[in-house]
């Protein structure tokens, strides 16, 4: 069994992608830095995110992939599920490797987890576009504090730019603890 060991940012995934088509070796298990190993290994290899390892691995997948799937890979790495990242990592190989698209192959496991879980975290966007509702603070800011099931906010951000543009507002996700601010 052989691991790859990275920082599990989604610039490490791309990169530990990179390294495998390098290595001509592909890890049977993705692990966070930190996590125990399992019991029986053949290798553990640590990944450094590199960005320009990821930048390349990313421009070929824009060739291979739509926009759309594009921007499911990047929900799906949103969603923090668990070994959502092996998951992405059999996916993007899968749509290198092959001479045509993937997208709409939905008889692969892999294929209809990630529109499953794309479908999910769209969801949860709507639903943060739809139901944020803010309370003026008294120096004029506009202040929600939200705790979404997955990581949608960073992908509702800019309709809350567009849409209150002329206003100081902040919105907070309590169960991340981070903070997104516009016009402060």
């Amino acid at each position: 069994m052989i691991l790859f060991i990275y920082d599990h940012t989604f610039e490490g995934l791309l990169t530990c992608i990179f390294d495998a088509y390098f290595r001509k070796t592909f890890p049977d298990l993705l692990l966070m830095e930190g996590e125990p190993l399992p019991l029986f290994y053949n290798e553990a290899i640590h990944i450094a995110t590199d960005e320009e390892k990821a930048g390349r691995v990313w421009r070929g997948l824009q060739k291979k992939i739509s926009k759309h799937a594009l921007f499911c890979l990047t929900c799906c790495w949103l969603s923090e599920l668990p070994k959502v990242d092996e998951m992405l990592f059999r996916y993007i190989r899968k749509a290198i490797n092959s001479p045509h698209s993937i997208e709409t192959n939905f008889a692969d496991p892999d294929v209809l987890e990630l529109a499953k879980i794309y479908k999910r975290v769209d969801g949860e966007r709507v639903h943060l576009m739809q139901f944020v509702r803010f309370q003026k603070a008294a120096d004029g800011t506009f202040f929600a504090a939200v705790k979404p099931q997955f990581n949608a906010l960073p992908l509702a951000v800019d309709h809350f730019k567009d849409r209150f543009a002329d206003q100081r507002w902040l919105i907070y996700d309590v169960k991340r603890q981070y903070l997104s601010l516009i016009h402060i």
